[in-house]
């Protein structure tokens, strides 16, 4: 996949050189070329000087022909508006931008635009550690939180197929942590049988 990452912060940097790692063919914008630095060594990916909000600049750096850019300035205003650029004049569908102020997701995704709010992002996190069960885990998605519970495996589950048990509900099986600590992904059919020392990890989608 052909990616544009424009910011070339933390964010920028971590998420450029995990895709280049994945072997994706990935281009960097930052006006500040100092900060091409953070991607050591190792990134085989391209960089580009220059400023985002500038249309030759992304023209230049290939954004007509990506399949995916994501816009992760540390500023709000700027990613809104680079995005908007992206998929109104480059006519990308996949354009994702990190945006700081909660306040703002849902009236920039009334718009159509994909966003990625760290502030709220962070919020779940530190929330779920404080208030939920070391067993609990809650991710969200946009809109949309998936919560994934753990029970150790005991009594009448032994020697069951996971599909076959009989969970709280609303909650299905995602997988079978084995005590060895490998993960085995529940998918249908599914033949996996729960032995002693598993633990059984669901999901609910709330």
């Amino acid at each position: 996949m052909n990616v544009l990452v424009i910011g070339c912060g933390r964010l920028g940097a971590s998420l450029a050189c995990r895709l280049d790692e994945q072997g994706h063919d990935v281009v960097v914008i930052d006006e500040d070329e100092t900060l091409f630095l953070r991607l050591g060594e190792n990134f085989s990916g391209i960089t580009f000087a220059g400023s985002p909000m500038n249309a030759s600049v992304l023209r230049n750096a290939g954004a007509a022909n990506c399949d995916a850019i994501a816009v992760v300035t540390g500023d709000d205003n700027l990613n809104i508006t680079v995005s908007q650029m992206a998929k109104g004049f480059f006519h990308v569908d996949r354009v994702v931008a990190r945006i700081a102020d909660p306040a703002r997701e849902e009236v920039f995704s009334a718009l159509g635009l994909n966003c990625i709010c760290h502030t709220n992002l962070a919020c779940d996190a530190m929330y779920a550690a404080l208030t939920e069960n070391e067993t609990d885990q809650t991710l969200r998605f946009a809109h949309h939180a998936v919560k994934f519970s753990r029970y150790p495996a005991r009594g009448a589950m032994i020697d069951h197929n996971l599909s076959l048990l009989s969970l709280p509900k609303g909650e299905y099986p995602f997988a079978l942590e084995r005590k060895d600590g490998t993960l085995e992904l529940y998918h249908e059919p599914c033949r996996i049988l729960v032995q002693p020392g598993d633990t059984i990890v669901t999901v609910h989608l709330g």
